[in-house]
């Protein structure tokens, strides 16, 4: 097996206006789920409720909540993964280095996503999930991220993913599933604000 290719400084730059749009929708994505996770503890359901928070409240209170809430095509839920699919485009220029064939996954996913989510009504939003776990892994094996951002979306992606998505899908609800939900969703939250204060910090340093 032939060795990794040296990460050169052509492949870790990304055009100035990349690295903004994507800070930009890293930022937005952060502040709607930073929403989501205020009104995560109030008992009626709320305008602000992504799918992500739907689960937790099925977990915790699941005589309270809809299941059906899940199997609705929601115009917040679609932006969600459109804007996490513009963050991805963002990332790719660094994580090819590692993988171009792994990057350009993590940038199709969300965007495929969509129509299969559309069509389905509730299967392709854990492909936004499935993204941001390759992209962790790949920013842990590369210079774009430091280990602490990549190995928070790593841990926060594997608990949503695997406990939030299949594990309430598996199990009864309980509480425990509900904190493991809870965490995964902060660390999810968590690490939204570091890639998109990265990818600004990257595109104002393009610009200079």
């Amino acid at each position: 097996m032939s060795a990794t290719p040296p990460v050169t400084s052509q492949e870790l730059q990304s055009p100035r206006w990349v690295s903004l749009a994507g800070g930009v929708a890293g930022a937005m994505l952060f502040s709607t789920f930073l929403i989501g996770a205020v009104g995560m503890l109030q008992s009626p359901r709320a305008a602000s409720d992504n799918w992500l928070i739907i689960l937790f409240r099925l977990s915790i209170r699941p005589f309270s909540t809809q299941a059906d809430a899940l199997n609705v095509v929601s115009p917040l839920d679609v932006g969600l993964m459109l804007l996490f699919g513009i963050l991805m485009a963002a990332t790719y220029p660094a994580l090819r280095s590692i993988s171009r064939a792994w990057a350009a996954v993590t940038v199709i996913l969300p965007l495929m996503g969509i129509p299969i989510f559309l069509a389905t009504g509730t299967a392709g939003r854990s492909a936004v999930l499935l993204a941001g776990f390759i992209s962790s892994i790949l920013a842990l094996r590369s210079q774009y991220t430091g280990s602490g951002p990549a190995s928070t979306g790593i841990l926060a992606s594997a608990l949503r993913l695997f406990v939030g998505d299949f594990g309430t899908a598996a199990f009864s609800p309980s509480t425990l599933l509900a904190v493991f939900i809870a965490v995964g969703y902060i660390l999810w939250t968590v690490w939204l604000l570091l890639i998109s204060m990265e990818l600004i910090r990257r595109g104002r340093r393009a610009a200079t």
